[in-house]
C-alpha cells in the first residue's frame, strides 16, 4: 500500500506540472509591437477592458513592444481592447473613451515564438468620455465656481482659482448624456457673484469660460473624443 501511495503522488505531481502557468519570458511566448496611428494616447488591454494593461498611455505616433502568451482558444485569437485618452490642455486631467462594439476590438491569433505588428487606427466611435468646464481667471483676485451657495472643487481638489490660473471641473450628466446648466456663478470675495452664461452640456466636450473681473465670457467648445 505504501508503494502504491508513493506512485500516486508522483503521478499527481507530474500531471500538475503540465498545467504550470508559463511566464511571458519563457519560450512559449510571442512579441507584439503596437503602433499607435490614432490622434489619442492609448491604453492596450489584454482579453477585456478589465484585463491586464499591456501598454499604458502610448502617445500618438509612438510604438511599444511587449511579450504575450500565445492564443489558446483554438484559433479564435487573442483580444486587445483599446482605451483612448485625451489630456485636457493646461492640466494633468485625462478623459478617456472606448468603442463598446465587440466587433471593433483588435483580435489576432498569436502563436509562440513569432513576432507581430499591430496598428491601432483612429477610432470611428467612442463612448464613456466625461465633460468639463474650464474657467480662466483673468482678474486680479481669486475666484470660486458656485451655484446656490455650493462652492465646487476643481479637479485638483482646490476650491479657489488664483489670479492668472485656470480651473477645470468635471460636469455631471443624466443618463441621456445631455444636461442644461443654469444659475451657475463666479464668486469673488465680499459676496460678489457674476453669472455664468447658461449652456447645454453634452458628454465628450470641454466648455471654456473666462472671468475678466467684471463678467464671465463664454468661449470655445472643444470636443474631447
Amino acid at each position: 500500500m505504501r508503494a502504491i501511495a508513493v506512485l500516486f503522488f508522483a503521478v499527481l505531481a507530474i500531471s500538475c506540472g503540465k498545467h504550470e502557468i508559463l511566464s511571458p519570458t519563457d519560450n512559449a511566448s510571442a512579441e507584439i509591437k503596437f503602433v499607435n496611428e490614432s490622434r489619442y494616447s492609448v491604453s492596450i488591454h489584454n482579453t477585456s477592458f478589465s484585463g491586464p494593461v499591456l501598454v499604458d498611455r502610448l502617445a500618438p505616433g509612438q510604438s511599444a513592444s511587449v511579450m504575450v502568451y500565445p492564443s489558446n482558444n483554438h484559433g479564435v485569437g487573442s483580444v486587445f481592447p483599446i482605451r483612448y485618452w485625451y489630456r485636457i490642455e493646461g492640466s494633468d486631467t485625462w478623459t478617456g473613451g472606448a468603442n463598446p462594439d465587440p466587433n471593433a476590438q483588435i483580435t489576432r491569433n498569436i502563436e509562440a515564438d513569432k513576432s507581430y505588428v499591430i496598428y491601432i487606427p483612429q477610432p470611428a466611435k467612442l463612448v464613456g468620455a466625461s465633460s468639463y468646464l474650464r474657467m480662466k481667471n483673468s482678474s486680479d483676485m481669486s475666484i470660486e465656481f458656485n451655484r446656490l451657495s455650493i462652492h465646487y472643487k476643481q479637479m485638483n481638489g482646490e476650491v479657489p482659482i488664483p489670479s492668472g490660473y485656470t480651473g477645470i471641473y468635471e460636469i455631471e450628466h443624466s443618463p441621456s448624456g445631455v444636461e442644461y446648466y443654469e444659475y451657475y456663478t463666479v464668486y469673488q470675495g465680499m459676496a460678489n457673484y457674476y453669472k455664468i452664461p447658461d449652456f447645454i452640456s453634452k458628454t465628450g466636450y470641454i466648455y471654456n469660460f473666462e472671468f475678466d473681473g467684471t463678467r464671465v465670457i463664454a468661449g470655445t467648445i472643444e470636443e474631447t473624443l
